[in-house]
Parts: C-alpha cells; structure tokens; sequence
C-alpha cells in the first residue's frame, strides 16, 4: 500500500506540471540568480529553462557529460530566462495585460472550468494509480494535494491571461506591419500555378504563416533592444 501511495503522489505531481501549473514558492525563502532590472529571477525559472535546453541538446546527440557543452547549455539557458523575464515586463509595460471585463470573465471562467477539469483527472488517475474498484469522488485527495503542492485555481486562470496577453503583445509588437492582400496574394503565386483558386483556407493558412513569421522577427529585434539597455544582475 505504501508503495501505491507514493506512486500516486508521484502520478499527482506529473499531472499537476504537465498541465502547466508552476509550483508556487516562498519568495523570501527561493534561491535569487539575478535581478533584472530590478525584478528578481529565481532559480527555479532558471532551472525550468535549463532542463529544456539539457533535453533539447540531449536528444540531439550532445555529450552532456562534457563539461564545456555542459556549462555552455547552462549559459544558453540564463540568457533565455534573462530575455524572457525582459519579455514579460515589457509586455506589462506595453499594457498587454490590462484587459477589459470581458475579457477578464472569460479568463475566469476557462481557468476554473480547467482547474476542475484537472481535479477530476488526476482524481481519476489516483483512483487507477491505486487501483481501487469504489466509486469514491477522489477529487477532494486531489484537491488537498494540490494544495500541497502550491497549485491554485489562479494559476490556471494566469494561463489565459497570459495568452490573451501575447497576443496583445503580438499585435502592438506588428502594428506598423500588419499582412496585406498583396504579400498573401504573392505567396500564393509563389507556390501555386495560375490556375490554382486561392480559397479563403488557403488564404488564411498564408496569412498566418507570413504574420508568425513576422512576429518571430519583431519579437526577436525587441529583444535584442530589451537586452542593450537592460540592467542585469548575477549572483
């Protein structure tokens, strides 16, 4: 029994972090890597991107023993938690998070339909995890657990503020460049023989791609404006 319950424990935090929750931390007690125009960045958001880039490399064949690729992953890592912070301040600086009310509804209401969504799924997995035939509601364990770890109905409702946010933050970020008819029309000839019907799918599809990409190139030249007059910090 003891060995079930701690592999429920386990499956709980697996879910929990999938979903996207991040484990709330006490800030005067986190480890601080750095302060970033004046806002602290914590270790565990370096750490977060760290393993990204350790399994992004390692599935690429990098010797991660080697202590040279080793430390230069490490680097590539706190340079991305650096601009992502410089992101997430000049999104609010940009006023992308201030949203009117109904926006602010909508994210309440998705965030607290997922959290409870969550709840019952990982209910659910600890009913399998435990392999137990009763009809209990589970959710109630999930709910105490969830607790434990730190994970809120907020942070799901921050999840659709967020992305409502980046796509505020896209559009002010492409403001004096939006798509045209003509760029999407010249794509389209590009690919596509003179015969060939632009639909309004095909079209859309196009659109997308030509304002993604243009996206990737504004977001990337803030950054680099963000990093030049940033005042960064390492400890």
């Amino acid at each position: 029994m003891r060995k079930n319950f701690l592999r429920a424990l386990v499956v709980l935090a697996a879910l929990f972090l999938t979903m996207g929750c991040a484990l709330a931390e006490d800030n005067a007690e986190a480890p601080v890597i750095a302060l970033v125009n004046g806002e602290e960045l914590l270790e565990s958001e370096y750490a977060s991107m760290e393993s990204y880039y350790y399994i992004m490399y390692g599935n690429s064949g990098a010797d991660l023993a080697d202590e040279t690729i080793k430390a230069y992953v490490q680097d590539l890592a706190l340079t991305a938690a650096i601009e992502d912070m410089l992101v997430e301040q000049d999104m609010r600086a940009q006023g992308c998070y201030d949203l009117d009310e109904a926006t602010e509804d909508w994210c309440l209401e998705q965030g607290q339909a997922a959290y409870e969504q969550a709840l019952k799924d990982v209910g659910e997995s600890i009913r399998e995890t435990l392999e137990t035939d009763d009809d209990a509601d589970m959710s109630e364990y999930a709910l105490t657990y969830a607790q434990l770890l730190g994970v809120t109905v907020e942070d799901y409702i921050d999840v659709y503020r967020t992305q409502i946010a980046t796509v505020n933050y896209y559009a002010w970020l492409t403001r004096d460049c939006p798509v045209t008819e003509e760029e999407v029309q010249a794509a389209f000839d590009e690919q596509n023989s003179e015969e060939t019907e632009l639909t309004q799918e095909v079209y859309d599809q196009l659109a997308y791609t030509i304002y993604s990409e243009r996206c990737q190139i504004k977001l990337d030249a803030r950054i680099d404006e963000l990093a030049q007059s940033a005042e960064v910090t390492l400890y």
